[in-house]
């Protein structure tokens, strides 16, 4: 009996240590857990406590009394742990499908929790994006495989180090920790564009990041979330897209350069074909140039009839580099008869002795050429380089200045010869008939007299006869020559036709006028005329004079004069009559 009794004692010994232990092990559970129970589990828990507590009480009663009669306070355990077991017996049978339920729901729960948490973390793994935890001194906790891949890292390769211990550049890690302070300042989330320079790249990538701040519930500590985009394509497609943006801009600008050239080139050459001179024409190839070439000095020198030198006919922009006047040989267009281009990158170039001294930037000579031939030179000259666009457009500017020249050269011979007597080079009747028109109105405009001469040589028929035609015509020329010497400058002399001459005066009063008609008579008179060797027979000339009044036309003027000049014939001729109302 004695092993039965000690197995006995043992037995309940283990199963009280038991009962008693269970409901301390599950206080200690829910006290270090923090758990809670359900309200509507506290009567079961607290049943299913009590019963243990007894089944407890029971075993360890039985340890002192296994052989004696069961005593009041062992009784009395067992009648308390029957109460209760059936107790929490029939109170958990209706609610043991809750609690199963309950406990289903539970682990179905948490089996959704870890498929989320498996979903996020295949998300946050696999995702086409970099994305990473850090800790509050921007230590890395976590990076997905994609920076693994990027960056040729293991996965704990750079757990607990920071950018500047695992990036290259130390600036950009700098950056990068600074943004990671900034979002944990700040408690707020920040967007920004990151540089970051990749491993076997020679050009950095360029990433879209977003920053986050969160807090570790299990430690209370805040981290830092981040996910980056690759945005590196859209940054060069942008840059591309600015770039061609920029492009364009330029282009548009340079073809409204060129517009501008265009209009001022053509504003050019209508002006030159519009001018009466030269110097009007040096004036606007001047202002052209200027406008063109506003940092850029330059002049135009034309050949002198001697052809000898050339002179500085016109001059623009800031200090004079090219000397006034100089001979042929001293510039290289001149001599080669094309363009001459000295600059400090042209080593090609050829400098020219006309240059002062000390030479600085760049100059360029073209020469300008008219009837086949070179008649003067364009000289541009710079601090700054002269493009190749620049040199065609002076160019350009040379040519159509040549061919301006020459044109106006054939006009002024076509108009010389339309408007001059071919003979004696005095203004013909046609002229003379539109001059005096304008003569008139502006003497009645200005209250200024304007007197007319009329005159006609004395039995030129007669001296036609005795010397003949060609003698006559030496006559004529000597006679026109001395009509230019005895008047003014301003005095418009006319050859009316064979021996008849006329000369309007502006602003002259009739006393000085038959002063100056006088003395013209005997000036003719008076005047030697040689064919060769021989002497010819002297001339004399009839002349009549008259001054204008307002409202008279100028055929009535110079056939006042004209009447007389034939008084003067009629009354003896080699005279001066004023006209006077009662001649007819």
């Amino acid at each position: 009996m004695e092993p039965i009794y000690w197995n006995c004692i043992i037995a309940h010994s283990i199963t009280a240590f038991s009962y008693f232990g269970i409901p301390t092990v599950i206080g200690v559970f829910f006290a270090k857990t923090k758990a809670t129970i359900p309200s509507k589990f506290w009567l079961a828990f607290f049943l299913s406590g009590g019963f243990v507590l007894f089944c407890g009480f029971h075993h360890l009663l039985a340890i002192f009394e296994p052989h004696s009669v069961v005593s009041l306070l062992h009784l009395g355990v067992l009648d308390v742990m029957a109460f209760v077991s059936l107790s929490a017996l029939l109170y958990m049978m209706p609610t043991a499908y809750q609690i199963v339920e309950a406990i289903a729901k539970s682990q179905e729960d948490t089996r959704e929790l870890q498929r989320s948490q498996q979903m996020q973390r295949l998300f946050l793994d696999q995702g086409p994006f970099l994305a990473y935890i850090k800790d509050e001194q921007s230590r890395m906790l976590y990076y997905n495989q994609e920076i693994q891949s990027r960056f040729s890292v293991n996965p704990q390769e750079w757990v607990g180090k920071t950018d500047s211990e695992v990036l290259t550049d130390p600036e950009e890690a700098r950056r990068v920790m600074e943004n990671d302070q900034v979002v944990l300042r700040t408690v707020r989330p920040l967007r920004l564009i990151e540089e970051v320079k990749m491993p076997g790249h020679d050009q950095p990538c360029y990433w879209l990041s977003f920053k986050f701040p969160f807090n570790d519930y299990a430690t209370g500590a805040y981290r830092i979330g981040g996910i980056s985009i690759d945005i590196t394509e859209s940054i060069e497609a942008q840059r591309s897209l600015t770039d061609l943006n920029r492009q364009l801009e330029e282009k548009a600008l340079e073809l409204e350069a060129k517009k501008r050239e265009l209009i001022y080139l053509s504003d050019m050459a209508d002006m030159l074909y519009s001018c009466e001179s030269e110097d009007e024409m040096y004036q606007v190839v001047a202002l052209t140039c200027s406008k063109l070439f506003p940092k850029m000095s330059g002049s135009i020198y034309i050949t002198a009839n001697s052809k000898n030198y050339v002179q500085m006919n016109s001059f623009w922009g800031g200090q004079r580099s090219s000397k006034e006047i100089f001979s042929l040989s001293d510039c290289w267009a001149l001599r080669r008869g094309k363009l001459n281009l000295l600059s400090p990158h042209n080593n090609s170039g050829l400098m020219c002795s006309h240059l002062i001294q000390p030479l600085s930037g760049t100059h360029l000579c073209v020469p300008l050429f008219g009837q086949g031939e070179v008649v003067g030179i364009l000289h541009i000259d710079t601090l700054e380089e002269i493009s190749p666009e620049a040199q065609q457009i002076t160019e350009i500017i040379a040519r159509t200045l040549g061919i301006a020249l020459n044109n106006l050269s054939i006009k002024q011979r076509l108009t010389h010869d339309s408007l001059r007597d071919g003979m004696t080079q005095l203004f013909n009747q046609s002229y003379m008939q539109s001059i005096t028109e304008q003569r008139l109105a502006e003497a009645e405009r200005l209250g200024q007299p304007l007197s007319v001469i009329f005159l006609d040589i004395d039995n030129f028929k007669s001296y036609n006869s005795r010397y003949g035609h060609v003698t006559a015509n030496i006559v004529l020329q000597g006679l026109a020559k001395l009509l230019l010497k005895s008047i003014r400058s301003f005095d418009i002399p006319c050859r009316w036709g064979g021996e008849e001459f006329v000369i309007v005066m502006p602003n002259m009063t009739l006393e000085t006028l038959r002063k100056r008609v006088e003395q013209l008579r005997i000036d003719i008179e008076q005047m030697q005329l040689k064919d060769g060797d021989r002497i010819l027979e002297s001339i004399t000339a009839s002349f009549g004079i008259a001054v204008s009044e307002p409202g008279i036309t100028v055929k009535d003027f110079l056939d006042r004069a004209n009447q007389a000049m034939l008084e003067a014939k009629r009354t003896g001729k080699n005279r001066v009559m004023e006209y006077v109302n009662n001649y007819y």
